[in-house]
């Protein structure tokens, strides 16, 4: 049974407590929206598979070796951190991420973010790496008073090689940990999927799933997609 639900914004918005407070009840954007499910449908087939939210608890995370064999692969290039923004590059650099890709996306960066006809709900900021002076990824997230929520990653398949996506990601737990943020939300990972896994890589000890029934997040790693399963199939369908 999927428990889809959402939100539209306030005059206030999503954002500072606001915004923590949802994430922490298993919400997270859709453009100008905030959701949460159980479930998602990944494949042409529109089958439902279960999905339970995570967040990384910032202050706990210890980089992985992993982690640390990306940083410094990527230690070459210059990162910025900036209030978000969609201009031409970025949307040169998500058509060529796009057309890499193996599922269906958004047809543009700034669709995917939110309906322009809209106010803009979310206080946003944009993490910008260049090789030299050329754009090769970027990420955006939301932020919070204590929290940050991870949004979109694009990137140049070119440098696929230097997992970009994950660099990504790094940046925005630096971030949060130079903000004095508690927790950095991800998304959903899957019992029936591989495809949302790389959420845990920087630190599986660090991160924290949310079991709905219970209202109750726990450790990831002490509980692992077994029980997940079970606990889908016993309180979730």
């Amino acid at each position: 049974m999927n428990n889809f639900q959402y939100l539209a914004a306030g005059e206030e918005g999503f954002k500072d407590v606001t915004l923590d407070h949802l994430l922490a009840a298993g919400f997270y954007r859709m453009q100008h929206l905030m959701f949460t499910c159980n479930e998602t449908v990944i494949s042409e087939e529109g089958d439902f598979i279960p999905v339970f939210w995570l967040r990384t608890l910032v202050n706990e995370c210890k980089f992985s070796r992993n982690a640390n064999n990306i940083l410094r692969k990527c230690a070459g290039f210059s990162v910025s951190i900036q209030q978000a923004y969609v201009d031409d590059e970025v949307e040169d650099l998500y058509a060529a991420y796009k057309n890499n890709l193996q599922f269906t996306v958004a047809n543009t960066c700034a669709d995917y973010l939110h309906q322009q006809s809209l106010p803009q709900p979310f206080d946003s900021m944009m993490v910008q790496v260049q090789d030299q002076k050329t754009l090769i990824a970027t990420g955006y997230f939301d932020k919070g008073q204590k929290a940050i929520a991870g949004i979109m990653n694009i990137y140049q398949p070119q440098y696929n090689s230097y997992s970009l996506g994950k660099f990504l990601m790094l940046q925005k737990l630096r971030y949060a940990q130079s903000q004095n943020m508690l927790f950095y939300y991800t998304g959903y990972i899957s019992t029936e999927s591989t495809r949302f896994d790389y959420k845990i890589f920087p630190d599986i000890n660090a991160v924290e799933v949310l079991l709905p029934v219970d209202h109750q997040w726990s450790p990831y790693h002490l509980l692992n997609k077994n029980f997940l399963a079970e606990y889908y199939n016993k309180f979730l369908v």
